[in-house]
């Protein structure tokens, strides 16, 4: 099984500086292409929040048009960028997101069991799950407690060092927390947001932020209070499971680089 992770889309529209500046579809488009053409082609996608930037319905058209080209089954997570309500209505083929509430699915049919979670927090920059939907997480966690599974979900539950995107935070991490240190079949908790790769050992799980399609953020660490971001390749996590080896995690980048030495059955 081969899941690529892809996060931080923030598609414009044109007709403004930020449009032009960051060409975030361009980007996209140029990421589904490389998804579709590639030498590892994942089997399924994840997109983890942050799809548009404005939350404006002509954005999500745009948005849904590019990643309809999409060759392999997609999932779609809303973040602080998002409106719930749009995505349900403009990506409507995505028939496995609710029709009401928050934006939380299961994904079965594979190895691992895949649950999506919603942590937009409607206008606001940080997020939350709230107690229904920790609930329900609680319910989804106990029904089998010896498959490995995955959770997806835009803001990480922990501090980065980066100050200001450590302030747009998981408002309810600690009861998160509480949840997930429960339960010994968590894999892995992947999430978007920071727009940067960054991993740490969260309540005992291996926990991830995916880079962006479009911009990274400028890596300030400490006490700086300042948010940038810089031209650094566009970039996604390749998400790797083997019955052998379990689930390892590979980046890549948007483009294909030349290969320059190869080593084949022991022959250059």
């Amino acid at each position: 099984m081969l899941i690529a992770q892809l996060s931080d889309c923030h598609v414009m529209v044109d007709g403004d500086e930020a449009a032009e500046l960051y060409r975030t579809a361009d980007r996209l488009n140029d990421a589904v292409t490389h998804l579709n053409t590639c030498v590892n082609r994942p089997d399924l996608v994840f997109l983890t929040g942050d799809l548009v930037n404005y939350a404006q319905r002509e954005e999500y058209v745009l948005f849904n048009e590019i990643i309809s080209k999409l060759e392999m089954p997609s999932y779609l997570l809303a973040g602080n960028h998002d409106d719930c309500d749009l995505m349900r209505e403009v990506c409507n083929t995505h028939t496995y997101l609710p029709k009401s509430g928050p934006l939380a699915y299961v994904v079965d049919g594979w190895p691992m069991k895949l649950i999506a979670l919603d942590t937009n927090l409607h206008g606001k920059p940080q997020g939350e799950l709230g107690s229904d939907q920790l609930n329900w997480l609680e319910k989804e966690l106990a029904k089998e407690t010896k498959r490995k599974v995955i959770l997806f979900m835009h803001h990480p539950p922990f501090n980065t060092g980066l100050t200001t995107m450590d302030e747009m935070e998981l408002i309810d991490a600690a009861a998160f927390g509480d949840v997930v240190s429960r339960y010994d079949n968590i894999d892995r908790i992947l999430c978007g947001h920071l727009h940067r790769s960054i991993q740490t050992n969260y309540k005992g799980i291996l926990t991830q932020t995916c880079p962006s399609t479009s911009h990274q953020v400028h890596l300030l660490l400490g006490e700086a209070n300042e948010l940038g971001t810089v031209r650094e390749p566009p970039e996604y996590l390749l998400h790797y499971w083997t019955e052998e080896d379990g689930l390892v995690t590979h980046s890549d980048y948007v483009k294909q680089y030349p290969v320059i030495w190869t080593l084949k059955d022991g022959v250059q």
